[in-house]
């Protein structure tokens, strides 16, 4: 995919995707991990980071990797943050994939 550089890049790496990639996107594809806990807290509302393994308070459930969750009826839900549109994750033949 080409990209737009922008803040996200000059800041952290995160290359963000133009706005010709994202009429086109069509779900599910493949979506990078979000390794660092990188997204303004503005823009994170009800949606924390934790790290493999890290238990997701207000559950039983430990993280299955690092990435941003929230929680839909007190269940967590994998989420990643593309081109600013929030995504539900999953792992599929160890590839995660945005659903």
């Amino acid at each position: 995919m080409m990209s737009t550089p922008d803040w996200r890049h000059m800041m952290f790496g995160i290359v963000f995707p133009t706005k010709a990639e994202l009429e086109v996107l069509q779900c599910p594809f493949h979506i990078e991990a979000q390794n660092r806990n990188s997204i303004l807290a503005e823009h994170t509302t009800n949606m924390f980071h934790y790290v493999s393994g890290q238990e997701i308070p207000g559950t039983e459930v430990r993280a299955p990797w690092t990435s941003y969750y929230t929680k839909l009826a007190n269940a967590p839900i994998a989420i990643a943050n593309y081109g600013g549109i929030w995504f539900e994750t999953a792992m599929h033949n160890r590839c995660l994939m945005a659903i």
